[in-house]
Parts: structure tokens; C-alpha cells; sequence
């Protein structure tokens, strides 16, 4: 047979189909994280160019000793300064191609995809672990910020796996290593990721609450050591980031409009309260469609709060751990000291997936699967179309005003 014959002959597809629909039945939870593996390094491979954002940090890396923080940097930057180091290495060695300053946001995503795997799994019942994992798979800023020199990826990673070792000591029974490891994330955190801090201190929180609660003084103690060591370890990270930044900054004016007001009691401040708080749910989250913003808004915050009082039933104490981060993260917005906004609060996106998954339960539940998957395609609909026209070429977004990836809905 010629070789002009073999390839006119069909092909058959079954077994890849039969496969396929195998890996979804069987191991759905690895199929959503082979999904997300594939999103992001499909954009990844891309190589689109630096945006303005980018090119802005890039100017700080070229030319610059790793470990030199010792000045400003240019274009009103700021980055952690582990990150800042880390990707000067790079740069030295690799150069300043996109796929080289690219690699270590993509890392941390591709291991975020890892970690909330198995956050999904310890928190949530498996129907539900999916549309989790589904939903972070697929979610738009998610893939995009996996492929941008900015360190809202390291802010994802970071948060997940301070996240995944406090269950592993909530759940799991005592282990030397577990602990240790703990520790060393925990007052390492600051200097990988601004973000990580609510994270740490939600979660150090939750397990110093439940050792006293069980009598337990000896762990409570070394929470307490613990949260000394770390809060050190902050405010020395704070004050040589603080030398990082212009004395003139802009930085707290461009994000005026993220800073939630600290007491919502006139019309204007309650709006602005309502319309920051909706606004999670255009970015980071990407599940609010241009069409019929505030009822998919509305419904997102709904299974959101249901998910939480649902989990809450079975152990307070995995809600704490997802829960108090966003109000810390709140209460730091309102006392203007860290804007509440899209890619900035990007290490909070897991905890609000897991609670919206939870939520979607409850309706099972309550309602019958009619009304389950009626709201679970209302859900998931958009975030499904969006991200796979988002990953077709060419990548070119028409950033907003204050730089997100989409048009705001709640906030303009």
C-alpha cells in the first residue's frame, strides 16, 4: 500500500472518544485538571507580547543584581521581593523572552491546578469537588495570570498551599514534618506573595482557635510562636517593599475605587460597598456575563453564602479556613490598606469556587436535579464559552481603565 493510501484512509476515532469519555466517568476530577493543564499551557505556547503591566516590571529585572532592593522601582512597580528575585535569575540566564519570564507564573498555576485538587477533595463531597475543580480549571483570570510576569499566580499558589497543609493539620493525625513544613511556609510567605498574608492569618487563626477550643495547650503555644515569628517576618518583608516604592506613589489613587468604605451607612457608600463586592464576581471569579450582570452576580453570592452555611453543618472549621481570608481581606480594603479587586485578590478565587460548589449542592438537595442542573448551566455556561474564545488566538485584550481584563459591571 502507498503512503498516498494510508493517509486517504479514514480514522477512526472511537477508541480516542471511548477513551475520553472513560477519563470524564471515571476520574472526573483529573479530567477538569488535565482541562486546565491544557488551557494554560496552550496560551502559554502562544508567547503573546508583554502588556503595558509587564513591561513596566520587566524594566526592573535587566541589568539589576537579584537581591538589590535597595531603591525604587521604576514605573511605580512593586512585586514581592523573593519574586523580584527570582525572576532576575531568570533573566539573567534565560533572557527576556515571554517564555522565560513566563515559566515560574505558569509553574505556580500549573501547581495550583495540583493543590486545589486536593484542597476540593478534603473540603467538599465529590459531586461537588467537581464543579469546584471545574470551575478553577476554566476560569478565565486563572489561565491568563498563569501566563503574565506579574506574581498573581505566586499569590494563587502560595495561598492554596498554606490552605492545603492547615487542613492536612485540622484532618490528618500529628506529624513533626507537616508541622515544620507549616512553619517555614508560613514565615516564608511574605516575601513570595503580598496576598499570601490574609491567607496565613485566617488559617493560623482557625487552628490556634481549635486548639484551645480542645484543650490542646501545647499546639496553641506553638501557634502563637508561630504567628510571632510570621508577623516579624511581614514587617520586615513590609518595610524593604516599602523601599521598593516611590515616596510619590499613585498606587493608593489608581486604587481608590477597590478600597470598600469602612462604615456603608449612606446611599453612596453602601453602593460602593454593593457594587465592590459584586464586582468579585466579573474578576477574579468570571462568572458574570455582560447580559444579566446582577442575576448572575446575585446568584454567585447566593451559593456562595448557602455553600458556607452548608459546610458549616458538617465542621466550622473548613468554612473558617476559606472564609476568614476574605474577611480579613475585607476589613484590610476598609481600612485602606489593600484594595479588594480582581487580580489583586486572586489567592482568594479558591475559597469562593468551593463555597459557589457547595451551594449548587444544596439545591440538589433541596430542589431535585432538575433544578440542580438548571442552575448548574446557568452557572457554568458562561465561564465554559468564555475561557475557550479567550484561549483562541490572537490574545489581545482591551484592558480597562483600571487594567482588568474585562469592562467592570457593578463598578462604573
Amino acid at each position: 500500500m502507498s503512503m498516498l493510501d494510508r493517509l486517504s484512509r479514514p480514522i477512526d476515532l472511537a477508541p480516542f472518544l471511548n477513551r475520553l469519555v472513560e477519563l470524564v466517568s471515571r476520574r472526573p476530577l483529573s479530567a477538569c485538571l488535565e482541562i486546565g493543564v491544557a488551557l494554560r499551557v496552550w496560551v502559554y505556547l502562544q508567547g503573546r507580547p508583554y502588556w503595558m503591566d509587564e513591561g513596566s516590571l520587566l524594566a526592573n529585572l535587566r541589568g539589576v543584581a537579584p537581591f538589590d532592593f535597595s531603591s525604587p522601582l521604576k514605573s511605580d512597580q512593586l512585586a514581592p521581593p523573593a519574586f523580584l528575585a527570582a525572576e532576575r535569575l531568570v533573566v539573567q540566564m534565560l533572557g527576556e523572552s515571554p517564555f522565560a519570564t513566563r515559566l515560574i507564573p505558569l509553574a505556580c498555576g500549573l501547581g495550583s491546578l495540583w493543590l486545589f485538587r486536593e484542597v476540593a477533595r478534603r473540603t467538599l463531597l465529590p459531586a461537588a469537588a467537581v464543579v469546584a475543580m471545574f470551575l478553577f480549571a476554566v476560569g478565565d483570570d486563572l489561565v491568563y495570570y498563569s501566563n503574565e510576569l506579574k506574581p498573581y499566580s505566586t499569590d494563587l499558589a502560595v495561598g492554596l498551599l498554606v490552605t492545603f497543609a492547615s487542613l492536612k493539620e485540622l484532618q490528618d493525625p500529628p506529624s513533626r514534618r507537616l508541622r515544620l513544613g507549616l512553619a517555614v511556609l508560613a514565615v516564608a510567605s511574605p516575601w513570595v506573595s503580598f496576598a499570601s498574608v490574609f491567607v496565613v492569618a485566617g488559617c493560623g487563626l482557625t487552628l490556634l482557635v481549635d486548639a484551645l477550643r480542645s484543650g490542646r495547650r501545647g499546639d496553641a503555644a506553638r501557634h502563637l510562636g508561630l504567628a510571632a515569628a510570621w508577623a516579624v517576618s511581614v514587617l520586615l518583608a513590609h518595610r524593604i517593599s516599602s523601599r521598593m516604592l516611590v515616596p510619590a506613589t499613585t498606587m493608593y489613587v489608581f486604587w481608590d475605587f477597590a478600597f470598600l468604605p469602612p462604615a456603608p451607612t449612606s446611599r453612596e457608600s453602601l453602593a460602593k460597598f454593593a457594587g465592590i463586592l459584586l464586582e468579585t464576581f466579573v474578576t477574579p471569579l468570571n462568572l458574570t456575563p455582560r447580559l444579566m450582570p446582577y442575576a448572575f452576580a446575585l446568584f454567585a453570592l447566593a451559593m456562595t453564602l448557602l455553600g458556607a452555611r452548608r459546610l458549616a453543618r458538617l465542621d466550622a472549621r473548613v468554612v473558617a479556613i476559606l472564609a476568614v481570608p476574605i474577611v480579613l481581606a475585607m476589613a484590610a480594603s476598609a481600612a485602606r490598606r489593600y484594595p479588594f479587586h480582581g487580580r489583586l485578590i486572586l489567592g482568594l478565587a479558591p475559597a469562593f469556587f468551593l463555597l459557589i460548589a457547595e451551594g449548587l449542592q444544596e439545591i440538589r438537595c433541596r430542589r431535585g436535579r432538575a433544578w440542580y442542573l438548571a442552575a448548574l448551566a446557568f452557572l457554568l455556561v458562561h465561564p465554559t464559552f468564555d475561557a475557550l474564545y479567550q484561549a483562541v488566538p490572537p490574545l489581545t485584550r482591551e484592558f480597562n481603565r483600571h487594567g482588568d481584563l474585562r469592562g467592570n459591571r457593578f463598578l462604573e
